[in-house]
């Protein structure tokens, strides 16, 4: 886990066909302020975000945005760029912050070199 890049963010929403295996979580990082849109894999996503947050998965396999908008969460991507990880930030382990807040330090560096 010490090598992982954690973000923290807000869910804006989230975008996906059931059918595909594709979907895409969008996200405001909220250290940049800009959105990402985190390509993820449909029904694992889906299913770990009602865990998470209750209420998301609606009737007809759809998914109730209005659940999921302003959930703030730590993320992770994997090599490709694909959502590895999320907690909700409520939900962080005193672990998952360090990691956090030592990635949040070293970006701070970097962006005054």
């Amino acid at each position: 886990m010490t090598n992982m890049e954690v973000k923290k963010g807000k869910i804006v929403g989230f975008q996906g066909s059931w059918m595909s295996g594709i979907a895409t979580l969008v996200v405001k990082n909220l250290d940049t302020g800009t959105v990402e849109y985190v390509r993820c894999e449909n029904a694992p996503t889906v299913r770990a975000l009602d865990s998470a947050f209750g209420n998301v998965i609606v009737e007809g396999h759809m998914v109730d945005n209005k659940a999921l908008k302003g959930k703030e969460i730590f993320y992770s991507l994997g090599d490709f760029g694909l959502l590895e990880a999320f907690t909700p930030v409520k939900d962080a382990s005193p672990e998952l912050l360090k990691v956090y807040e030592k990635g949040r330090a070293k970006r701070k560096l970097k962006k005054v070199s």
